[in-house]
């Protein structure tokens, strides 16, 4: 790979930022394949598993930072594929939740392992205390990122529409 460095200092470091989570995605991607299972696949069964309540399509939609016309295509490709499937939703009929159905689980279920050692091997290069400080640069620049789309998109944080903005 050819080096180079940006003489701007924080835009050198945004770049390798990006070429970072860009071949940890890359890699992660490849390596979940192998295992049968996509990467954005693989995300939306860890959200569902991780969850007291099924996720809505939109809820999805926030956490994965996809639109919501992306989401439901995901959606529509896992069901498809017998992965999930959309349920009504007790409490609110007009609403619709996301479920993995028991193939989903199961999959999920023989991937979980893999995948925990895939992510020990790309964090191994970091004892506790760096992973303590990585955690905290990557925290902060995530909270200045939301509140900036926040303020962009006139939603708060949480994706809700601000009416004072």
């Amino acid at each position: 790979m050819v080096t180079f460095q940006i003489p701007d200092r924080v835009i050198d470091v945004y770049v390798l930022f990006l070429q970072t989570a860009d071949a940890v995605t890359r890699y992660t991607e490849t390596e979940l394949l192998k295992a049968g299972i996509s990467y954005t696949h693989y995300s939306v069964l860890v959200l569902l598993d991780n969850t007291p309540v099924p996720l809505t399509p939109t809820e999805l939609s926030k956490w994965m930072f996809r639109s919501k016309n992306s989401m439901t295509t995901v959606i529509d490709h896992m069901e498809r594929d017998g992965l999930v499937r959309r349920v009504r939703d007790d409490r609110d009929r007009r609403s619709v939740r996301v479920v993995a159905t028991e193939a989903g689980k199961e999959l999920f279920d023989r991937v979980r392992q893999p995948s925990r050692e895939l992510v020990y091997g790309i964090m191994s290069c970091y004892d506790e205390d760096k992973l303590d400080h990585f955690a905290e640069f990557l925290r902060v620049l995530r909270e200045n990122v939301l509140q900036k789309l926040a303020r962009d998109s006139g939603r708060d944080e949480k994706g809700n529409l601000n009416t004072l903005a």
